[in-house]
């Protein structure tokens, strides 16, 4: 049975394909630029703080830290150009750490364009995250994946071969 992940959730709002192709662990081309330049922001930014990348099942998240009262849990981003997803992965990430007993606070972290997005899981935010499992939920049930649509993020995508070779 194939599980929704974090991962999963963040790529189903950009591409359904390539949130099947996650899902079914097939590996994205590892030496595509973009996904290095991630790489590196994610390993050279916030060195400093104290707990960095946290796995989980269906989680891997970037950092989690103390703010005062708060525990915070950070994921960094390359740019803010798909924000909506990246804070749906992020919900994720906070429902799973309360049904663990720990309440936190979520944070996008973009240090290219040194911006930071406070994310809260509240009721409206709940359901909108349901919204989006369900939706993760029916594209990777499905036994082939879904038919290929060229979007702008097809020039940087790790899948790019897969889809257009």
């Amino acid at each position: 049975m194939l599980v929704v992940t974090g991962t999963v959730l963040l790529s189903s709002t950009v591409c359904d394909r390539e949130a099947w192709l996650i899902a079914k662990n097939i590996e994205p081309d590892q030496y595509n630029p973009f996904i290095e330049i991630g790489r590196w922001i994610h390993t050279e930014s916030y060195k400093n703080n104290q707990i960095r990348e946290i796995s989980l099942p269906g989680m891997k998240i970037d950092m989690i830290y103390e703010q005062g009262q708060m525990i915070i849990v950070g994921e960094i981003k390359k740019s803010s150009k798909f924000l909506k997803g990246a804070r749906i992965q992020l919900l994720y990430y906070l429902s799973e750490m309360k049904k663990r007993g720990v309440n936190a606070t979520g944070k996008i972290l973009i240090p290219k364009e040194k911006k930071q997005v406070i994310v809260v899981l509240d009721e409206q935010s709940a359901v909108e995250l349901n919204e989006a499992i369900d939706k993760a939920e029916r594209i990777i049930s499905l036994p082939r994946p879904p038919q290929k649509k060229r979007i702008s993020f097809c020039s940087k995508c790790g899948y790019q071969e897969f889809c257009w070779s």
